[in-house]
């Protein structure tokens, strides 16, 4: 099965779905589809299942056999990651979309080493991380995420778990069990600095730690999420062939 998650979709006249550059370089050169077999685009809560009409070297024509409603039903998992080196941040990302979070809220902790204007000078190239993680790992929602300061983001409405290795609640299942989108806070390298621990000590968060050695952030983001989609679950409408 060959599946592309797109932001951005060419669909002309609502029945032909064109593509170019690295799409038609990943299909043709990498994947070598041929017109026997289905390609699937998911765009803005729609997959299309298409079938290859023409092909050149660069570029590609696919005609739309079946269009799939997709709806997510149940509490999304938004990540809440401080601003850390970028090759790391990319990878934490990466991680995070394959364990299946629905988003991502970057801000800048007392201990955060990555200026936020170099963050947002990047986001091009994290948004396209994205759009081949969701693609790898067959995700029926497209990921987000944004910038933004941590008294912004506490405000919204769901539970804030703050994961902190001191603390002495152990981060279970149970825990992310119910209705309310989650929100799940994790620190740089070395955890969150006492000006952070004094912010969340003002909010209605709640704290979590890992009953395992220390993690790196890449791998807390994907512990984490994995943990918290597996409590809530995961549903679709539809199921697509394997």
């Amino acid at each position: 099965m060959i599946y592309l998650a797109k932001k951005e979709l060419n669909l002309i006249d609502d029945r032909i779905i064109e593509v170019s550059d690295e799409d038609a370089h990943y299909l043709f050169k990498v994947r070598r589809v041929g017109k026997d077999e289905p390609v699937f685009f998911y765009h803005d809560g729609v997959v299309y299942e298409t079938m290859l009409i023409g092909a050149t070297r660069k570029e590609g024509s696919f005609e739309v056999r079946v269009r799939h409603e997709v709806a997510y039903r149940g509490p999304k998992v938004f990540v809440v990651i401080a601003a850390i080196e970028w090759q790391r941040l990319e990878e934490a990302v990466r991680n995070g979309v394959e364990a299946g979070a629905h988003g991502f809220f970057l801000f800048r902790a007392s201990r955060s080493n990555l200026p936020e204007t170099a963050l947002l000078k990047k986001f091009q190239r994290i948004e396209q991380i994205i759009e081949s993680a969701a693609s790898q790992s067959r995700r029926r929602y497209m990921p987000d995420i944004r910038a933004m300061g941590r008294d912004v983001i506490i405000r919204r409405p769901g539970r804030h778990v703050v994961f902190h290795p001191e603390s002495d609640a152990p981060a279970t299942i149970e825990q992310f069990r119910g209705a309310d989108d989650l929100y799940l806070w994790i620190g740089p390298e070395g955890g969150f600095g006492e000006e952070d621990l004094f912010f969340f000590e003002k909010t209605p968060v709640s704290f979590a730690a890992f009953r395992t050695p220390v993690l790196r952030v890449e791998n807390a983001v994907t512990f984490a999420v994995g943990l918290a989609r597996h409590a809530v679950g995961y549903r679709t409408e539809i199921t697509l062939p394997e």
